[in-house]
């Protein structure tokens, strides 16, 4: 029990420390990008490099990934917040949620199908060497 605790701790404090580091880069270079998009790009990096290794926040990831719910109380919150303003632009955000929905489906199959051939590739160049 205390073993499974400070693995997810250990593996929350890098997926935080990725975090941080995006913050304060987008702060510095006043890039207008969310930190939370280049925290996921630079820790891919660090997995595929081998920097981090997967077994350090495997277990924090199947955590945080089952409770993944969780996290969308926020966004139910903010709809009845908002609800009047939707009432009006119904259609508006309908639209708006069906194309960027496609557009990320789209975008992230082409990533996966990209990343699953990089990484054969990068295998076979393993096994010859």
């Amino acid at each position: 029990m205390f073993k499974n605790f400070i693995n997810f701790c250990i593996g929350l404090i890098i997926l935080l420390f990725f975090y941080f580091i995006s913050f304060v880069i987008c702060k510095l270079t006043h890039l207008n990008f969310p930190p939370s998009i280049l925290g996921l790009v630079l820790f891919a990096m660090a997995l595929i490099t081998g920097i981090v290794k997967e077994k350090y926040v495997q277990f924090t990831c199947e955590i945080l990934i089952k409770n993944m719910a969780m996290f969308l109380i926020p966004f139910w919150g903010g709809l009845i917040v908002y609800e009047k303003l939707l009432e009006k632009n119904w259609l508006s955000v309908l639209l708006v949620i069906l194309i960027t929905t496609t557009i990320i489906i789209v975008a992230t199959g082409l990533f996966v199908e990209y990343g699953t051939k990089f990484l054969r590739l990068h295998n076979m160049r393993e096994q010859d060497d």
